[in-house]
């Protein structure tokens, strides 16, 4: 078994958006939530299939900033990605489904390539044996977890009703899994000792190119309309953040100490 990443519910990073200036500014709201939107297609990191707070259905609705515009047209609401719904348990009632494109090794070991949308449930299909991975280390959360808050305007205003503590706005983008980093512990990995650590480069090669080039789109655009942009250092790994900034994560690094090779052979029990 070569998938040696982790879902966890602690994020391994989090990068935030802090719109708090924005607040009356909901048409600049709206063009940030459009940039998100397209970033994380055009990228392949983030493409919502359904999102039930709003009724959303991609299969029926289709585009989703279409439905965004429309709710603020109609009823001054900025749904500004509290629809996610926390983004938590993918096919759960109140909970978003966002679809990325991974790269991970399939039940032969072959690297594979495509579309998920709960990297937990996707570990637990891939166990080696039963009861080898820990539950807390298969945590359904999507590959990225974005949250954010629900504004509600007034008829003539530009200062939102609600929600409470509306001064502060942020947009918060959270990985849960190790998976996109170059240098993993192989947490849940018979060999683990959490100094040496497993090569995982041939995976994130894949996938977080298209992550940081996300990242920094969303980060340019935070900055264009005068938001602030930055990582949580907070709701970041003490690991973690030694090797990621607010451009990304790092790829073209070293860990100080490496699992042999040989220990991928090791019997998973």
């Amino acid at each position: 078994m070569r998938n040696l990443w982790i879902q966890t519910e602690r994020a391994f990073a989090t990068w935030v958006a802090d719109l708090s200036a924005l607040r009356t500014r909901p048409e600049s709201l709206l063009e940030f939530a459009q940039h998100l939107l397209s970033a994380g297609i055009q990228h392949h990191v983030l493409e919502f299939i359904e999102a039930p707070l709003i009724h959303y259905q991609r299969e029926r609705d289709g585009d989703l900033y279409a439905l965004l515009t429309t709710l603020y047209h109609q009823h001054r609401i900025v749904d500004l990605f509290g629809f996610t719904g926390a983004a938590m348990m993918p096919g759960q009632p109140r909970s978003s489904t966002a679809s990325a494109i991974l790269a991970w090794y399939d039940a032969k070991d072959r690297l594979v390539e495509r579309p998920c949308t709960d990297l937990g449930a996707l570990i637990a299909g891939l166990e080696p044996s039963p009861d080898s991975i820990p539950p807390g280390f298969m945590k359904h959360y999507p590959p990225l977890r974005v949250t954010g808050k629900r504004l509600e305007y007034g008829s003539a205003s530009l200062e939102p009703q609600n929600p409470p503590n509306a001064q502060s706005l942020e947009v918060r983008l959270a990985i849960h899994s190790d998976i996109w980093f170059p240098w993993i512990y192989g947490s849940a990995h018979p060999a683990c000792d959490y100094e040496r650590m497993f090569d995982n480069r041939e995976l994130a090669g894949r996938h977080t190119p298209r992550l940081n080039a996300f990242l920094r789109t969303v980060a340019a655009k935070t900055k264009a309309i005068g938001g602030s942009w930055s990582v949580d250092p907070d709701d970041t790994g003490a690991d973690a953040i030694r090797w990621l900034n607010e451009d990304g994560i790092f790829l073209d690094v070293e860990p100080l100490m490496r699992m042999p090779p040989e220990a991928l052979d090791i019997e998973w029990i």
